[in-house]
């Protein structure tokens, strides 16, 4: 007899929503609270295409992650539209935004790509190319940033924000340079606790295969051509910088004066720091962060205003535009997945 599957706990829907909605609301409550009404008398300095203009910022950056995706596929065999690997990171960052430390986006990426054809293990291989192009990204960007501000005579707390992003990109870095390296290691320690469970015991040759298939996933990129690899490092810059240029774009379209260092400085450490934020896309932490590290060089009015334009369109953009999209994407592949598996049963039951 086949059990029936259950659907999903009423109660970690409701949980989940209630956490998003505390998000969102502790995420207004900072600029409010910092400028209330008043910071929206800064609207008149904004020209009428600003809207546009910002938004454009986010559209680029789905472009070059489309390419991204597009070059890891091809590594591995397989093409992908350019709509189609836009609409995945529109998926994954709605994923990403609305789960606390982002975990959703990974799992996403995940699903996505196994949904593509690619095993388990495969997407998880994908899954840490995309991750440690990111990892360059702040590991190269970062460090110039920081040298830029040491040229400018940046003050202690600046220093102290620097030395932070690259220690974490530093231990980013070293964690997947150790789970590559001793994934067997890795594999033997997991596998003799799981030989201990009489039902995860039956699991240890998946788990086996699983990182077979990661391993040798993640390994493409020693197979791609320098001018591949080039590539790619240019399509993870380009999907990252007009996120980083929005804020720069707001603040000198307001006649502010911060150091460009500095801006990147900042929000490496808000991009970073969110994810430790137990609320989905750090909501209220990373607010008020952002009003801690940018009250040197912004007033009252102008630090709640630029806070509120680019969390709109770092975070709430994410919520109404990526939303349908995850739904739909991952919607039509659990229903294709429960599809194929009542066919399957059907045709089992009808050997004889």
């Amino acid at each position: 007899m086949v059990k029936p599957r259950r659907a999903p706990p009423r109660r970690f829907k409701k949980t989940w929503l209630l956490l998003l909605l505390g998000s969102v609301a502790l995420s207004l409550a900072v600029p409010f609270f910092l400028g209330g009404l008043g910071q929206f008398a800064l609207l008149h300095r904004l020209p009428r295409w600003a809207a546009l203009f910002f938004a454009s910022f986010i559209f680029l950056s789905w472009g070059f992650s489309a390419g991204r995706l597009r070059l890891i596929m091809a590594a591995m065999g397989k093409k992908l539209g350019w709509w189609q690997g836009a609409l995945m990171t529109m998926a994954a960052e709605f994923a990403g935004v609305t789960t606390p430390g982002a975990v959703g986006m990974a799992a996403t990426y995940a699903f996505l790509f196994k949904e593509q054809g690619f095993s388990v293990g495969e997407a998880f291989g994908m899954l840490a190319i995309v991750i440690l192009t990111d990892v360059l990204f702040y590991g190269t960007l970062m460090p110039i940033a920081a040298i830029s501000l040491i040229f400018e005579g940046a003050p202690l707390g600046a220093w102290r924000l620097a030395a932070a992003i690259i220690l974490v990109v530093i231990g980013g870095a070293w964690f997947l340079w150790a789970l590559i390296h001793y994934y067997r290691h890795i594999y033997h320690f997991l596998s003799r606790r799981m030989a201990r469970v009489p039902w995860l015991a039956r699991r240890r040759l998946r788990l086996a295969r699983m990182t077979v298939e990661f391993v040798r996933a993640f390994r493409i990129l020693a197979r791609m051509s320098w001018r591949r690899r080039l590539g790619l490092y240019g399509v993870t810059c380009g999907y990252w910088l007009p996120r980083y240029g929005i804020l720069i774009a707001v603040i000198y379209l307001l006649g502010g004066r911060v150091p460009l260092a500095y801006l990147f400085l900042v929000q490496g450490i808000l991009n970073l720091g969110g994810q430790m934020f137990p609320l989905p896309g750090g909501g209220g932490g990373v607010d008020a962060s952002y009003a801690a590290l940018m009250s040197p060089y912004l007033g009252t009015e102008a630090l709640a205003f630029t806070l509120l334009v680019w969390r709109t369109y770092t975070f709430y953009w994410y919520v109404i535009t990526g939303g349908p999209v995850f739904l739909i994407m991952t919607g039509k592949a659990v229903q294709a997945r429960l599809g194929r598996r009542r066919t399957s049963r059907h045709r089992r039951k009808a050997i004889p």
